[in-house]
């Protein structure tokens, strides 16, 4: 991995553990595309299960490998967007020392910012958790197995 950007010079190196937040990217968008490509194949090309899972199995063991670059580059982006108050204050710094409340005032606003990303995001993975139920009740309910016409059994 290079140091820094040619174009811009921003530095790539971070603290360490820094990058262990692209696996989320890079999981969650693992799970989206195998879930979509999963359901395109069973309800709308009309592939069998097993066929539509040994794809989708492919899928999902090379797909995290391919867009392994572009997730950590996704987090940079993430980073600089939540921290550029930060970036702000720091660039003060080589005009000469930045007052102390400049770097505070950044922080707070960035903490701010990340707190309501971060909601957002999580509104957004229980929405898709509630649809993913939804789905699964809809269409591998107790209805889905049973003949037009034929009676439920209780099984009390």
């Amino acid at each position: 991995m290079r140091q820094a950007c040619e174009h811009c010079g921003l530095p790539f190196s971070r603290e360490p553990g820094f990058y262990l937040g692209s696996i989320y990217i890079n999981y969650g968008a693992t799970v989206l595309l195998t879930g979509g490509l999963y359901a395109v194949l069973v309800l709308l090309a009309g592939c069998s299960s097993e066929t539509a899972l040994a794809i989708c199995l492919g899928v999902a063991v090379a797909f995290p490998v391919l867009f392994f670059r572009h997730a950590r580059s996704f987090l940079l982006a993430l980073d600089a967007s939540v921290n550029s108050h930060q970036a702000d204050a720091a660039a003060g710094d080589a005009d000469g020392p930045s007052p102390p409340t400049r770097q505070l005032d950044a922080l707070t606003s960035d903490d701010a910012r990340a707190g309501c990303l971060m909601g957002i995001v999580l509104v957004l993975i229980i929405l898709f958790g509630l649809g993913m139920a939804a789905a699964t009740l809809v269409f591998m309910g107790p209805a889905a197995d049973r003949e037009p016409g034929a009676e439920a059994v209780d099984l009390r």
